[in-house]
C-alpha cells in the first residue's frame, strides 16, 4: 500500500497558498491531471515527481513517502500475525497509524521485533529441553556438586585431627569440585542469557535495507565518483586496468591463492602487506567486481563514511556493513556506468543475459544495477529485487515497483523464485496476479557458486505488468489473457487463496472486504 502522495501535494500547495492551475503550469501538466494526482487517482514518479517536489520546495524522498510506504506495508504484515487475532486491524488501520503518528508505528514494529525474538528463543529453549533435557541434567549436576562441596567442607571443619596430607587432599578435591560447579553454573547462565538483555533492534541487514529503500536505492554522489574514477563515464575498466590502478596508486598487489586460504568470502585484504588475496577458483568477472569494490573502499573512503554516518546505524557492525554495501554500489556503478548501462537496458529491453555479457557482470549484479536506475531525467523502470536461499530465507530485498515484499517471513511459495532452484542457471519467468488485482512480471534465476563461499541462492527482479513490453522476457506471452497469470499472495498469513496447495501457514482474516480470488469465482460458478 503506497503512501498518499496526492494528499501531501495538496497539503503543501495549500500551505504555499498556490492554486492548482499555478502549480500545474509550473510543472508542465494540466490542472485536471494535477487534480487527479491530488486525489490519488494517478500515480506519479520520476521526472514529474521531481518537478513537483522542486515547485513545492520539498525533498523528493519526503514527497514520495518511501519511508511511510514501508511502514504501512510492514504494519500490515504485523497486523496479520496470529498475535493480532480478534483485534480487527487491517491495512486501513496501518495507514491511519502511520499518518497520525509515525513514531507510534515504529514503536509497534519494535515491539513486534521483540515478540519475534522471544518466539525464536522460546522455540530454541523448548527444543533444547525436549531433545537434550539440558536444564534438568544441569540442575542435577549442580545439586550433586553442591552436596559434594558441602560434605568436604564439613569434614574440614569437624575433624581437626587430619594429617597435613589428608587435609591437602580434601582441599584439592574441594577446589576441583568448586571449579566444576562454577563451570556448570556458567553453562546454565549462558543458556538462559537472553533474559535481561536490551530490547531487540532491527538487524544490521534490516537497517541497511531501510536506509537503501528510503533513498530509492540511488546514490548520486557515488554515481558521480564512479564516473570520475577512470577516463570517461562510459568506459568500464577491465580487470587488468583495476589491478594496475591498485598497484600503481596504492601499492596493492593482487594474488590468486588456494580457496582454503581465503574462506569464507573468497577474498582477503591485507593492508599491512599491501596485498589482496582472491581464490584461484573465482571467475574473472567475480575478481573484477571485487577489485572495483576494494578500489571504492580505498579511494572513496571519506565519501562512503559520510553517507554511512547519515544513516544513523545503531551499531559499529551495522555501520561497517553499510559501508561495504555502499562500496559494492560503487563497484557496480564503475563497471556498469550509468549512461551506458541505462541506454543498454533500453536497447536490449532489459535482457539480463545480454547485459551481463556486454558489461562482463553476473546475473545478480546486473539485476541489482537495473534497480538503481533512478537518476532524474534518465530514470529506468521501477523495479523490485529479491534474493533468497534455497530454504526461502530472504537475504536482500528492494521494491520500487509497488510490489510489497515480506519482511517478517518467507515470500509466497508460488513465486517463481522458488521454482528457479529446480533448474539452476536457467532464467524463469512468471506473470503473477496479486489478490488486489495488481499483476507483475517476475524474472528469476538460481545460482550455484563454483566454490562454497556462500549458499546456493536465487535472484528475482520484475516490474508492474504495465511495463512488461519493455522486457525481452515478455516476448511470446499473451499478457492480456487472464489465464496466463499465476494467482499468488505475499505471505500465507495474509493470502486469501484458500484452496492453495502450497500454503505453509493458516490465513488470518482481516477486517474489511476480501479481494475476489480465483477460488471465490470457482465457488460462485458452482
Amino acid at each position: 500500500m503506497r503512501a498518499p502522495i496526492g494528499q501531501r501535494i495538496r497539503k503543501r500547495r495549500h500551505e504555499l497558498r498556490q492554486s492548482q492551475a499555478a502549480l500545474a503550469q509550473a510543472v508542465g501538466i494540466s490542472a485536471s491531471y494535477l487534480n487527479l494526482i491530488e486525489h490519488n487517482k494517478r500515480s506519479i514518479g520520476g521526472a514529474l515527481l521531481h518537478r513537483i517536489a522542486e515547485a513545492l520546495a520539498l525533498d523528493g524522498r519526503a514527497l514520495a513517502g518511501t519511508e511511510e510506504a514501508r511502514l504501512i506495508a510492514e504494519l500490515g504484515e504485523v497486523f496479520a500475525d496470529t498475535a493480532m487475532i480478534g483485534l480487527d486491524l487491517g491495512q486501513d488501520d496501518a495507514r491511519d497509524v502511520v499518518a497520525t503518528s509515525p513514531v507510534a508505528a515504529r514503536a509497534i514494529l519494535a515491539l513486534y521485533r521483540a515478540l519475534q525474538a522471544a518466539r525464536v528463543r522460546s522455540d530454541m529453549i523448548g527444543e533444547r529441553l525436549g531433545e537434550e533435557s539440558f536444564l534438568a541434567e544441569a540442575s542435577n549436576q549442580m545439586l550433586a556438586l553442591i552436596t559434594t562441596v558441602r560434605s568436604y567442607a564439613e569434614i574440614l571443619e569437624d575433624y581437626g585431627d587430619l594429617t597435613e596430607g589428608e587435609r591437602n587432599r580434601f582441599i584439592g578435591t574441594l577446589v576441583g569440585e568448586s571449579e566444576r560447579l562454577a563451570t556448570s553454573a556458567g553453562d546454565m547462565f549462558e543458556f538462559l542469557g537472553g533474559r535481561g538483555r536490551r530490547r531487540p533492534r532491527p538487524s544490521p541487514r534490516e537497517e541497511i535495507e531501510d536506509f537503501i529503500s528510503d533513498r530509492a536505492n540511488h546514490f548520486p554522489g557515488i554515481e558521480a565518483a564512479a564516473e570520475a574514477t577512470f577516463a570517461g563515464p562510459d568506459a568500464p575498466p577491465s580487470l587488468e586496468a583495476l589491478a594496475a590502478r591498485l598497484a600503481d596508486r596504492h601499492g596493492i598487489v593482487l594474488h590468486r591463492v588456494a580457496a582454503a586460504d581465503v574462506r569464507p568470502r573468497g577474498e582477503r585484504y591485507e593492508p599491512a602487506e599491501r596485498t589482496f588475496l582472491v581464490s584461484d577458483g573465482l571467475a574473472r568477472r567475480s575478481i573484477r567486481f571485487r577489485l572495483a569494490r576494494l578500489l571504492g573502499r580505498i579511494e572513496q573512503a571519506e565519501l562512503l563514511e559520510a553517507i554511512s554516518a547519515g544513516g544513523g546505524m545503531s551499531s559499529p557492525e551495522a555501520a561497517g556493513r553499510l559501508r561495504r554495501a555502499l562500496a559494492s554500489y560503487f563497484a557496480a556503478a564503475l563497471l556498469m556506468p550509468y549512461g551506458a548501462f541505462a541506454r543498454a537496458t533500453r536497447d536490449t529491453r532489459h535482457d539480463i543475459a545480454r547485459l551481463g555479457a556486454q558489461f562482463d557482470c553476473s546475473f545478480e549484479q546486473v539485476c541489482h544495477r537495473i534497480a538503481t536506475l533512478r537518476r532524474p531525467g534518465d530514470e529506468g523502470i521501477p523495479i523490485h529485487f529479491l534474493r533468497t536461499d534455497i530454504a526461502g530465507n530472504i537475504s536482500k530485498r528492494f521494491s520500487g515497483s509497488g510490489l510489497r515484499l515480506p519482511r517478517y517471513g518467507n515470500a509466497c511459495p508460488r513465486w517463481v523464485i522458488h521454482e528457479a532452484f529446480t533448474a539452476p542457471g536457467r532464467i524463469a519467468t512468471q506473470v503473477a496476479a496479486l489478490p488486489d488485482g495488481e499483476r507483475y512480471l517476475f524474472i528469476a534465476r538460481a545460482e550455484v557458486p563454483v566454490e562454497r563461499f556462500g549458499q546456493c541462492h536465487a535472484v528475482m527482479v520484475g516490474a508492474s505488468l504495465r511495463e512488461a513490453a519493455r522486457f525481452a522476457y515478455a516476448d511470446g506471452l499473451d499478457l492480456g489473457a487472464p489465464a496466463i497469470a499465476t494467482p499468488v499472495g505475499i505471505t500465507c498469513r495474509q493470502c486469501p487463496h484458500d484452496a492453495c496447495a502450497s500454503r505453509a501457514a493458516e490465513r488470518i482474516d482481516l477486517p474489511g472486504p476480501r479481494p475476489a480470488t480465483g477460488d471465490d469465482r470457482t465457488r460462485a460458478a458452482r
